[in-house]
Parts: C-alpha cells; structure tokens; sequence
C-alpha cells in the first residue's frame, strides 16, 4: 500500500468513528431493567430520584443540585433541551390515553403515535408512564378507573412503536395483591405511592378515608413506607422493577389558601423524610419519587430538609446500586422501655470504595442494640465510620454498639470517603 492509499485509508476510518460518534451523541438513550432490577441507561446503571413536578420557580438546574435525577415532563421541546443541558432525566406519561378498552381509541393511538414520535429519540428520555392508579377510584376503592386488558393493550401498541424504553405503572396503597398483579403485563416498573404523614383532624380529603388515613395497611407510621415496597415486591414479576413515590408536600397545603387550617399544614421533618427514603432502599426499592413539591413553597424549609436527604442519596447511589452482603448482622436489643416490633432493619453492602451498613430504627421511640456476628469483611476491621456523624463505632469481638432516636438512621461504612 502506498503511502496515499494509507492516508485515504486513515482518513476514511476517521470520517466513519466521528459519523458514529455524532450518531450516538444525538441518538435516543436505551434503557433496560437490568442487574438487581435497577434501570441502565445506555448500559449505566441509575438509583433513580424523581420529581413529578418541582416547586413553583425551581429551575432543571437546581433540581439537579437538589439532588434529582429525573423529573416529569411538563413542556415542550424547549423543556426537554433544557433538561439535557441540566443533565436531567425526563419521563413522559400518556395518562388515560394508554387504556385502549375505552373512549376513542384510535384517538388514543394516534395520540401515542404522535408523543412517541415526537420524544422517543431524544437523549433525555428515561420511560414512559400508563394510566395513574389505575384500580383504585376514589370514593369508590373497589371500582377501577381502568381494566388491566385496556393498559395492556396500549403496552402492546406502545412496543410496536418504541422497543427501547420502559413502561412505568403507579398503584395507589390500596387493593389486593391479587388484583395489582393483573396490571403487570402493562408495565416493566412497578410504583407505589404513600404519603403518611397526616395531622390530626385533618378532615375530608381527596384520597383520605373518613378516619384520616392514606393508606390502608394497620401500620400507619412512617415505617409502612417499607411495607409497601413489600407488598409492590410481591405485586411484581422477578424481571420488573419496583419504585415508591414518597411525600413532598403537606395534606393541608394542598387545600386552596383561603380554604386552609395553617395549624394542620404539617410537611414531613428531615428526620421523618430520611427515614422513608432509606426504609425504602433498605426494603429493596429500584427508585424514589417524590409527588407534590408543586405545592410546596420553593423558600420552604422542607425543600432544604429534602435537598439534604436527596443530595445524601446520590452521594450513596453507588453503594445501593453494589451486591448485598451476607449474613446481616444479629441484634440483640438493649432495654429502652418501648416495644421491639419491627425493631431496626438493615442492609448491608458491598461497594467499591468499602463496606456499608445502612441501619434504620423502624420505631417512633428510641431503641439501642449490639451489633453482633458481622459479615466476615469485617473480621480485621477495628472500628466504622458512621457518615455524616463525625463520629465512630469501635467494633469489640465482632460487634458494636449503638443507639437510635425514634426512626433514626445511621450509616456505617469502612469508607474513607466519608
């Protein structure tokens, strides 16, 4: 070969790599449930934290700094750009069009048609949402607001359009496992939404019963969170995904102004926050959302008590996205004059920067316990860091001690990096 067919030759291959790599800069992003059920964007595996909707005048930006990786659609084209620049997630929910059992439904499709044509190339694109609680009806829980065949319908029309997205699917905190798991075949994610924190004497409510309750389970602490991660684990197939949508706002400041009791606005503290989010993970969920903050002053200081939780969640995305580790350690409770019911729950992880312990306090009182028969990792390990304390844990004989404020968390880790 001379040398310039060697030059052309070079030319010519570099032409093809920088075609390639501005195909796939602008190309859609594919996305699978992959490893332990989490979401992989292009092959990166994501801890998501979503947004419905963001307080009025946050911008995508300071939703990424908040500690979002994902928000729900709320605009056009400039929207969407907007997020890619941000480096944000964005999901897109076709709402009671997705039920082809019902209405127009060639109306329906051809809104499908256009949504999907219109978005589903662009890099932003996470999923795509069907119909919002769609057994439940309110005031009448037993009737559903749309059958399993109609979602699965548009599931199945969805996929002859966009193979490359998932489907995600929100269930109220209400109906038997039995009839939530005849919506699977419309949906890849599995999603539950709870909002527990309630004042008394809050009054009639849209999705509040009588009694003062959102959801339906006898645990009506904070703690429930975790069960119904529970119960959308059993809801799901083992190939599906489970998220939770969890509180951001206050019951009472969703009343019109004039109309609001302001000794009843009651928003979840940041220890209340903290708690669920990690009740949450510890329970095995694939994702956060949060429902609500459209209601909640931007200058609120929940949004900041949040930003606090969410920022520590990305911190540790990692380390829930890392392999379990076995055994967990054994408790034995020190006395503290309240009840071990479902006592402190545990996860244990195995990430590349070290091990973790993530320990949660599932009670509203305080609780103390030892640590005991701790993962063989550990068996050199003299002490632990316990993030975001400045404090450590001496590890005496296989175990440490520690105490626990009511639905207190602690994080133990070997990390240096916190």
């Amino acid at each position: 070969m001379n040398s310039l067919s060697f030059q052309r030759n070079v030319l010519f291959v570099f032409l093809i790599l920088s075609y390639g790599f501005c195909l796939s800069a602008d190309a859609g992003t594919a996305v699978r449930i992959g490893a332990d059920n989490f979401l992989e964007a292009n092959g990166d595996s994501l801890f998501v934290i979503g947004a419905y909707a963001l307080p009025k005048g946050m911008s995508l930006e300071q939703a990424k700094s908040m500690g979002f990786n994902l928000v729900g659609a709320r605009g056009g084209e400039d929207y969407w750009e907007e997020a890619r620049k941000a480096g944000l997630y964005l999901w897109k929910s076709f709402g009671g069009a997705f039920d082809l059992d019902s209405g127009d439904v060639e109306k329906k499709k051809q809104r499908i048609r256009e949504t999907v044509e219109q978005f589903k190339d662009h890099p932003s694109l996470l999923f795509w949402e069907s119909m919002d609680e769609p057994a439940w009806t309110n005031k009448d829980p037993a009737r559903a607001r749309a059958t399993s065949e109609g979602l699965a319908k548009g599931y199945r029309f969805l996929r002859t359009l966009d193979l490359d997205h998932p489907v995600y699917l929100n269930h109220a905190p209400r109906n038997t496992v039995d009839t939530l798991r005849k919506y699977n075949t419309g949906a890849d994610i599995i999603c539950v939404d709870i909002y527990p924190i309630i004042p008394d004497g809050l009054g009639t409510m849209y999705a509040i019963t009588p009694e003062g309750r959102h959801g339906d389970l006898p645990n009506q602490t904070p703690s429930c969170v975790g069960q119904y991660v529970d119960k959308m684990k059993e809801v799901a197939r083992a190939d599906q995904a489970v998220f939770v949508v969890l509180q951001g706002f206050a019951w009472e400041g969703l009343r019109p102004e004039d109309e609001r009791n302001s000794s009843l606005v009651r928003y979840p503290t940041y220890e209340e926050s903290r708690f669920m989010a990690y009740d949450a993970i510890i329970h095995g969920a694939n994702g956060i959302h949060y429902w609500g903050l459209h209601y909640t002053p931007i200058d609120h200081p929940f949004i900041g008590d949040l930003a606090k939780v969410l920022t520590e969640l990305q911190d540790l995305s990692h380390v829930f996205l890392s392999p379990d580790l076995y055994p967990k350690p054994v408790l034995r409770y020190y006395e503290r004059g309240s009840t071990i019911a479902q006592g402190i729950e545990l996860l244990c992880k195995n990430a590349s920067d070290g091990i973790y312990i993530i320990a949660a306090n599932t009670g509203i009182d305080p609780a103390a316990a030892d640590f005991a028969a701790l993962p063989s990792e550990l068996k050199s390990v003299e002490q632990l860091s316990v993030m975001g304390e400045n404090r450590t844990v001496r590890i005496d004989n296989g175990s440490f001690f520690d105490e626990f404020d009511g639905l207190g968390v602690h994080v133990y880790t070997t990390s240096k990096n916190h």
